[in-house]
Formats: C-alpha cells, sequence, structure tokens
C-alpha cells in the first residue's frame, strides 16, 4: 500500500499545467509545377483496392524536390490488355528494371521519368503522374538532383553509410 502511495504522490509532483498561446497555423504545400520529371521509386508494395484488384502502390521522389508522388497501377483482370499496357509503360521508363521483374524490393532507388499534370480532388489542385517517358526519351531531362543534404551518384543511387545488418535472403 506505501509503494503505491509513493507513486501516485510521486505522478501528482511530475503533472504540472501546460500553457501555450495557441493560434491556428495551417500547413500549406505548393504544389509541383506541371512539366517532366525524373523521380526515384521511394517505395513499391502490392495492395488490393476498393473493388478487390489487385494493385501496386507506388511513392516516387521528385528530382530537386521534397515533393512525393503516389501512384497506383491496378491489375484489371477483366481488362488485362489496359494492365499490360501500364505495365509495360512503368518498364519502359525505368532502364535498371528488367521487364517482368516483380520482386518490387529489386526497384526501391531506381530512377525514371515521369509527366506531371493537375487534377483537382476535394477543390484543392494536387500534382498526378499523367504517365511515364520512356528510357529513349529523357535525354533531354537534367540529371537527377537530390532533394536535400543525401549525395547520390549521377543515375541517382544514394551511397549507404551505415551498417546494414543481415540481410533476410
Amino acid at each position: 500500500m506505501q509503494i503505491i502511495l509513493l507513486i501516485i504522490t510521486n505522478m501528482k509532483r511530475r503533472i504540472k499545467t501546460m500553457s501555450w498561446d495557441f493560434k491556428r497555423e495551417e500547413t500549406k504545400f505548393e504544389v509541383l509545377p506541371e512539366g517532366q520529371y525524373r523521380v526515384r521509386i521511394k517505395s513499391a508494395d502490392k495492395a488490393v483496392s476498393k473493388v478487390g484488384n489487385d494493385m501496386l502502390v507506388l511513392q516516387f521522389e521528385v528530382s530537386g524536390s521534397t515533393t512525393i508522388l503516389y501512384h497506383y497501377i491496378t491489375f484489371l483482370n477483366d481488362k488485362p490488355e489496359i494492365t499490360n499496357r501500364m505495365l509495360t509503360s512503368f518498364f519502359d521508363s525505368f532502364k535498371d528494371i528488367k521487364e517482368g521483374d516483380f520482386n518490387m524490393q529489386n526497384w526501391i532507388g531506381k530512377v525514371g521519368a515521369v509527366k506531371v499534370k493537375h487534377e483537382e480532388y476535394n477543390g484543392d489542385t494536387t500534382a498526378k503522374i499523367s504517365y511515364f517517358i520512356h528510357k529513349d526519351k529523357q535525354a533531354d531531362l537534367p540529371a537527377w538532383v537530390e532533394p536535400s543534404n543525401v549525395k547520390a551518384d549521377k543515375d541517382g543511387y544514394m551511397e549507404v553509410t551505415e551498417e546494414v545488418g543481415d540481410m533476410p535472403f
């Protein structure tokens, strides 16, 4: 009983009233301008769409920007030609991803290019990937530029400078 009372007494001593002059501040994001950009795959995950179709959820870093673009490739069983066109466009944009390679961990860090367009969503303008640019048509785009102090080579590959540990394979 004395231990419980001591803990409660110590807790009461630590609890203080917090005072803050709160003023509402909205976060405003700048929308990535429309245009062509080099992108690097940040993540690639399998998911299921709202209607039950398999899909890929892709996140892309944009060259020279802190913007993250999201893109979804849905596997349409009743329209495989549409799915295959989307996958062909994706594979054709990334020179370092072998066509048909669905080991998505191999995709992370690979650089390709996209055309960004603006769309209205819930009254806000958002940047969306309109299409992937074929690797043969990317020569005129500027080289990859890191969005911050991260160092990478001219192809956008980052140097790993910390111990990774045991790999799962």
